[in-house]
């Protein structure tokens, strides 16, 4: 099938750096980094230098943001509360990124990171997606309320947050300047392809409830299943099942609904890479923007 070779890279992702020297797994590891390069070339931009406590605290806010706000909304605790491994994880990416970037600061180059690593952005923000959804399987023992888990407006809200979270608390509270300021959120305003990680994960997590028929999303798979019947050629062979006449949306394991979803979110990451850092507009504000400097 088209999508396993990305669910294989999504399995690939939970297997640690190094069994003995640094046990922790891949894809925490790479958030730890992807948020760290994008808070140091926040702080660098801001005015003012920041102190230790300012810039860790920060760093951890943007990185675990999300991970808060849904476990609040959800009633359950979240790891950053009860383990010391996150803190040990995170911030020595962190603190070896900063030696780096402090060392080699011509390194830090966001749009470089955001074009070449779109695919794996998109794979690991799949996975804390998806990981923090799993919170409302339908079950007898969970701790989620049943009216949370039969709701698909929660899981779009889940899924929206866990994958923005971090970056919306953290530009919102200015956590990379030394004077934190509470203000709008940028994301209000950030237009289709600024807001593309919140509308995104949203969208991956109807895609995980639709493609696994979660029990929230019956109404939502039934509805898209009669307009498959009269579109069916719009759609990749993959995600259609065809039992004789009758034509409908496949069900998928969780492991390829995880991998459609971080497919089409790696699209969209891919678009807003090319959008914001390579397009005519966004070369040409660039370059304004170099001229104002200089004069």
């Amino acid at each position: 099938m088209a999508l396993q070779p990305v669910a294989d890279a999504l399995a690939a992702l939970s297997s640690p750096v190094h069994k003995d020297w640094f046990p922790y797994a891949l894809a925490p590891t790479i958030h730890a980094a992807r948020i760290s390069i994008a808070y140091q070339a926040n702080a660098r931009r801001s005015s003012g230098s920041l102190s230790w406590g300012t810039y860790i605290a920060g760093y951890l806010i943007m990185c675990w943001g999300g991970t808060l706000l849904t476990h609040n909304l959800l009633g359950v605790p979240p790891p950053v509360l009860h383990s010391f491994h996150p803190y040990i994880n995170y911030l020595t990416v962190h603190l070896a990124l900063t030696y780096i970037f402090q060392s080699f600061p011509a390194a830090l180059h966001p749009p470089t990171f955001d074009t070449a690593l779109f695919p794996i952005d998109a794979l690991v923000r799949t996975g804390a997606i998806t990981g923090t959804l799993s919170l409302l399987a339908v079950s007898s023992n969970s701790p989620v309320h049943p009216l949370l888990v039969r709701s698909p407006l929660t899981h779009l809200i889940i899924g929206a947050l866990a994958s923005s979270g971090g970056g919306i608390t953290a530009s919102t509270l200015s956590t990379w300047s030394p004077s934190w300021t509470f203000s709008t959120p940028p994301i209000l305003s950030a237009g289709v392809w600024g807001s593309v990680d919140f509308w995104g994960g949203a969208l991956v997590a109807a895609i995980y409830g639709v493609f696994t028929r979660h029990e929230a999303f019956i109404d939502v798979t039934k509805t898209l299943n009669h307009a498959v019947a009269s579109s069916k050629f719009l759609l990749p062979s993959f995600v259609i099942s065809q039992t004789g006449e009758v034509v409908e949306l496949a069900q998928l394991s969780p492991p390829l609904a995880k991998a459609l979803g971080a497919t089409v979110l790696s699209m969209l990451f891919g678009l807003r890479a090319w959008k914001v850092h390579w397009s005519a507009p966004a070369l040409v504000s660039k370059k304004k923007a170099g001229k104002s400097k200089i004069q």
